[in-house]
């Protein structure tokens, strides 16, 4: 698993420096390379998902080449989780924990995408604070790069691909993470003495 990891960390990060670079490059095209790149990472999420289960022996419906149902899933997630958070912070934060199991339960159990939302919405009713935590630490650890460049701005300017090449290095592990921590999370509430340390071992 430590080397299906890397692998997935060094494509998400490849995949992050061609959106840099293309949307520097294509202003215009901003918005479809920005599609392009969030299929390429669900691409990687299926992928990655579906080695992760198959580690416990638990074959996945979902194959790759049906990535586009999980990403599809990922904008109805996105825009419940936006409209929660434009009435109000907490209630966006609700809803991202309550769907943080969808796309790891639509990959293992198939079944359609808003099957695999109220999936996950069911199984997280007691256990949301803790797809809430694991959620946030997965999503901060991705965007501290953006953040570090939005408040000193020099840095990028100053090394250049460097910086580039260490910020989506970064953000990839926050993203990768974040996919092998829905799977561990949804193996430890299905079955308590399944660890963490079985995914990433």
């Amino acid at each position: 698993m430590p080397t299906t990891a890397s692998v997935a960390w060094l494509a998400t990060a490849t995949a992050g420096i061609a959106l840099d670079v293309a949307a520097a490059r294509m202003s215009s095209a901003g918005s479809w390379v920005l599609v392009v790149y969030g299929i390429v990472i669900t691409v990687i999420q299926v992928w990655i998902t579906r080695e992760a289960l198959a580690r416990e022996g638990i074959a996945a419906a979902v194959p790759v080449a049906n990535s586009l149902s999980v990403y599809l899933q990922s904008l109805l997630i996105g825009l419940g989780v936006l409209l929660g958070l434009i009435l109000l912070v907490l209630p966006g934060l609700y809803v991202f924990a309550r769907w943080y199991l969808a796309p790891v339960l639509l990959v293992r159990d198939g079944g359609g995408r808003r099957a695999a939302m109220e999936r996950s919405w069911d199984m997280l009713l007691l256990h949301w604070p803790a797809a809430l935590g694991v959620g946030l630490i997965m999503f901060v650890m991705s965007v501290a790069p953006l953040a570090v460049e939005l408040a000193a701005p020099a840095l990028a300017a100053e090394y250049g691909f460097a910086w580039l090449l260490a910020t989506n290095l970064v953000a990839a592990v926050g993203i990768v993470g974040g996919y092998l921590a829905s799977v561990g999370l949804l193996l430890n509430i299905e079955q308590p003495v399944s660890t963490l340390q079985e995914i990433f071992g």
